[in-house]
């Protein structure tokens, strides 16, 4: 590894992990986290790959394209035993959502189909859905921090080092190169500066251009009693969300989620959040109330502007310096799509879709 890489990499969780997937098809690649891989918010997610979220199943930003990404990035990255792809069940949680989620699959029938209650019953007796469900027939789930590791394992076999254990404290541009220093001082020199910080650039006075904020999320594994598996229970989401471990062979293991705090004072797991999430999900499954609870995990989403849009865009004062930050709960159906972009445009960024730039605004 010559000491100025062309392009040094900030940060390996999920965004900075696809980054370097993609840039060293091509270019010569650094990768330095403080941590290690998937040390932040995706070593918490459950990796639902969920392309029509919220209440009204509205299809994420570039449907087709993102959904592209993330099997080519499963495929590169040799991680098909870790990508459960059976779809993403959404039972009815609400008054009128049964409308909504039929007029969707109207809209969408080759990623969608609106299953009666007698249909999910019969299909996954395991599922409480009294009103019905939207089967996302395109959808699934990866085992996220797996994932993270084979895909950085993946750049490596192209060339990539990834070197953990390092905290970089600043970054600089000029027009015809970019820095980083750590914090021992030492200075690396790069063609270009990406920065996939995820919640370690949130309050970052450098970055205060993208408005970003953090959002904690928590997360338990559970495990289901001797008898019921998970063959005939598939991701599913409502409320709350429960993932299968794909990995399990067992088939009983689950991953439970999420909450969503604005405000808290520590990254440690809560009871709060604990009984927030068993709720909510034994209202999908009611099998989990005879669950064993094996650990909680917290992570920080990170969310930038006043419309929670991702940014991938060069920072306004460091022409050479990217920030790919601002996945939100997005993260695994957009960090392969805008690291595809990423190596596409990174001399050429007016060729990123303006929606990706630096917040309006700010």
């Amino acid at each position: 590894m010559s000491t100025s890489p062309e392009v040094v990499i900030v940060g390996a969780g999920l965004a900075g992990a696809c980054a370097a997937l993609e840039l060293s098809r091509s270019r010569e690649v650094l990768v330095i986290d403080a941590v290690g891989a998937a040390a932040g918010a995706s070593g918490a997610a459950a990796g639902l790959v969920n392309p029509f979220m919220g209440r009204k199943a509205r299809p994420v930003w570039q449907l087709a394209d993102a959904l592209a990404a993330v099997r080519a990035a499963v495929a590169r990255a040799e991680a098909e035993d870790l990508f459960d792809d059976r779809g993403v069940l959404r039972p009815v949680v609400e008054d009128g959502q049964a409308a909504v989620f039929r007029e969707r699959a109207a809209e969408f029938p080759e990623h969608l189909m609106f299953l009666s209650p007698e249909a999910v019953a019969g299909q996954y007796p395991s599922v409480a859905a009294p009103a019905g469900a939207l089967w996302v027939r395109t959808g699934g789930a990866v085992m996220v921090p797996s994932f993270v590791q084979r895909v950085l394992d993946a750049a490596a076999r192209q060339g990539a080092t990834v070197i953990s254990g390092q905290h970089v404290s600043a970054w600089r541009s000029t027009d015809t190169h970019a820095s980083v220093t750590l914090d021992h001082g030492e200075q690396l020199q790069a063609g270009h500066v990406v920065l996939a910080l995820g919640y370690g650039g949130v309050g970052h006075p450098a970055l205060d251009a993208l408005d970003l904020r953090g959002v904690k999320g928590q997360t338990l594994r559970v495990r289901l009693p001797a008898g019921p598996t998970t063959d005939q229970l598939p991701p599913v989401a409502g409320s709350g969300y429960a993932v299968p471990v794909s990995t399990d062979d067992a088939r009983r293991t689950l991953i439970l989620g999420s909450s969503y705090e604005h405000q808290f004072t520590t990254l440690d797991p809560t009871g709060d959040a604990t009984q927030q999430i068993l709720r909510k999900t034994q209202r999908l499954v009611p099998a989990l109330a005879e669950a064993t609870i094996r650990d909680a995990v917290t992570g920080v989403r990170v969310y930038a502007g006043q419309h929670n849009r991702p940014v991938l865009a060069p920072l306004p004062d460091a022409p050479r310096v990217w920030a790919f930050t601002g996945l939100g709960s997005k993260g695994l159906l957009m960090a392969p799509l805008l690291a595809r972009l990423l190596g596409d445009h990174l001399h050429d960024p007016a060729g990123v879709p303006e929606a990706l730039g630096v917040p309006a605004g700010t």
